[in-house]
């Protein structure tokens, strides 16, 4: 759903490109509720969303993002070794920018340190192209969100520019760009898509010299054995907790329903994916349990006892499947960063070139 992608000043030299009807969301949300669907976006649309999705990312009882980016944290200094000086970051579905910052900070650090050693020769012939300053372009569905992640790094030498807008959206979004950039989907968002989706969306709006880095909450090992037994149970309880059952649940509390007319149910399932053994994928559903109606937007929605809302999906991978997927879609791993015990992993590629 595309908006005017008008530009708006927030504060300073920052702005903010709007590309979503935000609107019209109303009306899309009560088409897909018509159709029992309930699409992850709208978890995420609006102050409660943004509100929800952070106080789910600080919880206890959902660590994924969390974990993610302790794992960035401690693998910085290899991970930017191998960005190249005067990369520009793009980053969809910012959130709350944290992880951003942490890689803004590490590739200032490099030009800084990188336009020291340059000779008085270069500086000449390239006018010191090392300390040209970085573009920064956060990017999600939530203009609240991409506000936050704006302010996380008011104090950094980077010019900024946040963008609102679906992940679909990206041959648009890619028109506020400079290149080369450093295209980056962190916090599992990644796992959120069909691979071949996914990867097929990147790689035809990737130039060359553009990097791919994503980040991803992962199965240690295949199925059968007693680590990936172990690591079920651990995504069950994870995605079962009662936090993650809220956030889920907010639209429909948001437009009105009451709590007892409906419940959150999430299944493991394992399906086949043709690569490298059988794929887990969360599914997750609402299940009403009484006759009601809500209105939303343009209408009314009415449902009865024992209809069944679709919601999205998490896949879990182990590495060896993410790496068929990315080869298959026509990806070089240039880096991977494992968690000690496999279960997170950030992954640093760029488009084959033949």
């Amino acid at each position: 759903m595309q908006g005017t992608g008008q530009l708006k000043k927030d504060s300073g030299n920052e702005l903010k490109v709007v590309m979503i009807d935000e609107e019209g969301l109303e009306e899309k949300l009560y088409e897909s509720l018509k159709k029992h669907e309930l699409p992850d976006y709208f978890l995420y649309t609006g102050a409660g969303g943004a509100r929800n999705w952070l106080n789910l990312d600080e919880s206890r009882t959902f660590p994924v993002a969390r974990k993610l980016k302790a794992l960035l944290e401690e693998n910085l200094v290899s991970i930017v070794k191998f960005i190249p000086t005067g990369m520009n970051l793009a980053s969809i579905g910012v959130g709350n920018g944290e992880k951003e910052r942490i890689i803004l900070n590490g590739l200032i650090k490099k030009n800084e340190e990188e336009a020291k050693s340059e000779s008085e020769e270069e500086k000449e012939a390239f006018g010191s192209g090392r300390k040209r300053k970085i573009h920064y372009y956060p990017i999600d569905i939530n203009s609240r969100m991409v506000d936050i992640a704006l302010e996380k790094v008011q104090d950094l030498p980077v010019e900024k520019k946040g963008i609102v807008g679906f992940i679909e959206e990206t041959p648009l979004l890619k028109k506020h760009w400079h290149l080369p950039v450093l295209f980056c989907i962190l916090g599992n968002t990644f796992c959120n898509y069909e691979p071949d989706f996914i990867l097929k969306l990147v790689g035809e709006n990737l130039e060359s010299g553009d990097l791919f880095m994503f980040d991803a909450h992962i199965f240690p090992a295949v199925d059968g054995s007693d680590d990936a037994k172990s690591m079920r149970n651990k995504v069950l309880a994870t995605y079962s907790s009662r936090e993650n059952a809220l956030f889920n649940m907010y639209p429909l509390l948001h437009y009105g329903m009451a709590p007892e007319d409906f419940d959150f149910e999430l299944l493991l399932s394992r399906i086949e994916s043709g690569t490298e053994g059988p794929l887990y994928r969360t599914r997750k559903t609402l299940q009403i349990l009484n006759d009601t109606e809500i209105g939303v937007g343009p209408g009314t929605v009415k449902f009865k006892e024992g209809d069944v809302i679709k919601m999205g999906f998490t896949y879990k991978y182990t590495f060896e499947q993410i790496s068929a997927f990315l080869k298959k879609g026509g990806f070089e791993i240039l880096r991977k960063f494992l968690s000690e015990d496999r279960t997170n992993v950030i992954i640093l590629a760029k488009k084959r070139t033949s």
